[in-house]
């Protein structure tokens, strides 16, 4: 099999996302990378979309922007459902097994992470077949503590990876996971050594605004959601300073 000669980063906005597209295009250096950032009606649309587009510009690599709107049609979760009100998690509530089973159904969209990869798998198989040029999928997920959401484990690379090879004509992709193993604050500190201008970065849940610092437009994270509550902790425990804007 062809050695994959370029790479399709399926890209949120936030950490652990930015995190991996900066290690695909810092460390691998494929010839070719593509951002593939996806509309599912989040209410955090507009704020991960600034991010991302600031980092398409920072890496030098084209941006595509995929509608999946009906999806958020159809999710019940908090995350595409701008009318309901997002509370504050408070910070021993994050590692409390009991009650982070109970919020992951507030922040579960059906099969999304089965469906961005599925978009970037498209784009690499329709890529190979029009050029010859073989394209790995990655995904910047990671281990969720303390209770592992389903769609982000090595056990569900796998069972996708084994979808890939069925669900294409020639068979032989890859769909990789680089931080799969990694806690947050470990992402943060490969993320500092790679360069990732973390204010261009976005975790934030609930979606706040944008504020004018020092002269730059930067999006505003409400501080009060588990999302910004894991993102402050992790710079704390990293030893990193997070210039992002948060208003609590």
């Amino acid at each position: 099999m062809d050695r994959p000669t370029g790479a399709i980063n399926c890209i949120s906005g936030g950490v652990d996302s930015v995190t991996t597209a900066y290690y695909v295009s810092k460390v691998l250096k494929p010839k070719r990378q593509l951002l593939i950032f996806c509309d599912y009606r989040q209410r955090t649309y507009r704020f991960e979309r600034f991010c991302i587009e600031q980092i398409a510009r920072e890496l030098k690599v084209p941006l595509k922007l995929i509608d999946l709107r009906w999806l958020g049609g159809i999710s019940t979760s908090l995350l595409t459902h701008p009318d309901k009100k997002i509370v504050e998690t408070k910070e021993d509530d994050l590692w409390d097994p009991k009650k982070a089973r109970q919020r992951i159904l507030k922040w579960w969209d059906p099969c999304r992470n089965a469906i961005l990869l599925l978009v970037g798998l498209s784009h690499a198989e329709s890529l190979f077949i029009s050029s010859g040029e073989r394209y790995e999928v990655y995904i910047g997920i990671r281990r969720e503590t303390p209770v592992p959401m389903k769609d982000n484990t090595p056990e569900f690379m796998d069972e996708m990876n084994r979808i890939a090879e069925q669900a294409t004509h020639h068979g032989g992709y890859r769909l990789s996971a680089p931080l799969i193993t990694y806690d947050k604050d470990k992402v943060v500190e490969l993320g500092e050594r790679l360069g990732v201008p973390w204010q261009y970065t976005y975790s934030c849940y609930a979606g706040h605004s944008f504020r004018t610092v020092e002269g730059r437009r930067l999006p505003v994270h409400c501080g009060i959601c588990s999302n910004c509550k894991r993102r402050k902790l992790a710079f704390k425990d990293a030893h990193v300073r997070d210039p992002s804007v948060y208003a609590n």
